[in-house]
Parts: structure tokens; C-alpha cells; sequence
């Protein structure tokens, strides 16, 4: 069994404890982070907007975080969705997956900002290559 079939099996297996949570503790949780559907988004656009910048800014150490990245990006991304199916099967309210969700939406921008900064490296070797010849 592979590092990436580890990960995703031990955060499935922790997103099982959110079906342990009672619903005055979820809503306490999306009050006092102030969680709403619009706020899930968010993740996912800084991990494009940081991804770009640091290629920009030319930070070319982060091409050794880009691996331990996706494996985080997975953990959390399978976390979240396992928490807030387990919610939603323990409560029956769409609203409290909110919480879950948005575990699911900082793995989602870790992804993007990985891949975004992938991208725009890519690019830029591909113009020095250009330029070069």
C-alpha cells in the first residue's frame, strides 16, 4: 500500500469522528469561525493567487514542498468530505457539513496552490527555453 493510499484511509477514518459531534457543537463551530457557502471559495481562490505569486516572486525552494503538498492536500481533502458525509448521515441537516466542508476547501486550495505554482513554473522554464534559443 502506497504513502498517498495511507493518507487518504487514516483521514477518511478521523472525518468518521465528526458522526460523534453533536449539532449544538457544530453550530457553535460554524458561529464562531463565522462559516457560510460563500466562505468555502475562498480557500480555493488564495491557493491560485498564492501559487502564482511565490512562482512569481521566484521562490524556487517551494519546488520540493510541491510532493508533500498533495499528499497534505489529499489528507485533507478526503478528511473533510468523510466528516461531512458523516455529519450529514448523523444529523440530516445540510447545514452542519459546513464545518467539514471547509476542511475539505483548505485541502482543495493546498491542491490548487500546488498545482497553480506547478503551472506557472512550467510556463516560465517553457519562456527561458524560448528565449534561450
Amino acid at each position: 500500500m502506497n504513502l498517498t493510499t495511507r493518507l487518504v484511509v487514516l483521514a477518511g477514518l478521523v472525518g468518521l469522528m465528526f458522526y460523534s459531534a453533536s449539532a449544538n457543537q457544530l453550530w457553535a463551530i460554524i458561529a464562531d469561525y463565522q462559516l457560510d457557502w460563500y466562505a468555502l471559495g475562498v480557500p480555493l481562490a488564495w491557493g491560485v493567487i498564492l501559487g502564482a505569486l511565490s512562482n512569481l516572486l521566484g521562490f524556487q525552494f517551494l519546488k520540493t514542498w510541491l510532493e508533500p503538498a498533495t499528499y497534505i492536500a489529499a489528507s485533507l481533502i478526503t478528511l473533510g468530505l468523510t466528516g461531512a458525509a458523516a455529519v450529514y448521515v448523523a444529523h440530516q441537516i445540510g447545514g452542519l457539513t459546513l464545518a467539514p466542508l471547509m476542511i475539505s476547501a483548505i485541502g482543495l486550495g493546498v491542491y490548487f496552490w500546488a498545482y497553480s505554482f506547478a503551472r506557472f513554473n512550467a510556463a516560465a522554464e517553457r519562456n527561458k527555453d524560448k528565449q534561450s534559443k
